[in-house]
């Protein structure tokens, strides 16, 4: 039972949210429709501004050796736009290392001699999977050959913790009969969350502010990041799919 208050915390932009009002019309007529709808066109409104980050898993992640980049002593940084589509939003550094953590789903199947990009960096080839994986930086990389695309961050002591929440639907089903009571089918299941580190562009973030966590999905920032202690809290935006098209499809529906 959504309230303004409550869809506005889950990131709904204000215009997308007028627009879908307006496009009721007025009725006296009880109309179900589906949220799906709703969420997709929210994403159209939101994905114009959403500045992109990386960030992975903390627990759930594979380590990788970089043989020809700087090691961690040397403090390296790529400098990615906040926004591809738009360099009007800025830029952003992202830290670089030898050692470095790649999400673990995203590394299944992974074969020696196979070229990855790892997203906001570049690409790269692995040259060995047996005993943790080792690849070399190819400083011309061709994007396009490379099939499997990468979310990472340096494994590195100064790494910005976060928590992810995700939330369901509270009544299980799409459409109740007018004889059905909805205490019959409240979800047990609607809160999910995840435990992430990720890139120190996003301790900058104020609350409420709306990103993208690159090939993860859109999020709006619920606590800012405050120390080491209290870290960047974000709520998971539902984008009108049941799932992500990454991979990464979360702990529940993306609703």
């Amino acid at each position: 039972f959504p309230t303004i208050r409550g869809v506005l915390r889950r990131g709904v932009d204000i215009k997308a949210l007028r627009s879908f009002i307006f496009g009721q019309g007025a009725s006296h007529r009880i109309v179900n429709m589906e949220w799906s709808k709703f969420w997709a066109d929210n994403k159209k409104a939101i994905d114009t501004r959403a500045r992109r980050f990386l960030a992975i898993d903390k627990a759930d992640n594979v380590k990788l050796t970089v043989t020809n980049v700087p090691p961690k002593e040397d403090n390296a940084f790529v400098i990615t736009d906040n926004l591809p589509k738009d360099p009007s939003f800025g830029k952003h550094h992202i830290r670089i290392s030898k050692k470095i953590m790649l999400e673990k789903v995203n590394t299944e199947g992974i074969t020696a001699g196979e070229e990855i990009v790892l997203m906001r960096w570049g690409v790269i080839k692995i040259t060995k999977v047996d005993r943790g994986l080792e690849g070399e930086y190819i400083p011309n990389g061709d994007f396009k050959k490379a099939k499997r695309k990468v979310s990472w961050m340096a494994n590195v002591a100064e790494q910005l913790p976060i928590t992810l929440y995700e939330f369901d639907n509270l009544i299980s089903k799409e459409k109740l009969e007018e004889d059905e009571n909805f205490k019959d089918f409240i979800n047990p299941n609607t809160l999910a969350t995840t435990e992430a580190i990720g890139d120190l562009g996003l301790q900058t973030l104020q609350k409420d502010a709306i990103i993208q966590l690159e090939r993860r999905g859109f999020y709006r920032v619920d606590q800012p990041y405050m120390n080491v202690d209290k870290g960047l809290v974000l709520f998971m935006i539902p984008d009108g799919k049941s799932k992500a098209m990454s991979g990464l499809t979360g702990k529940l529906a993306h609703r």
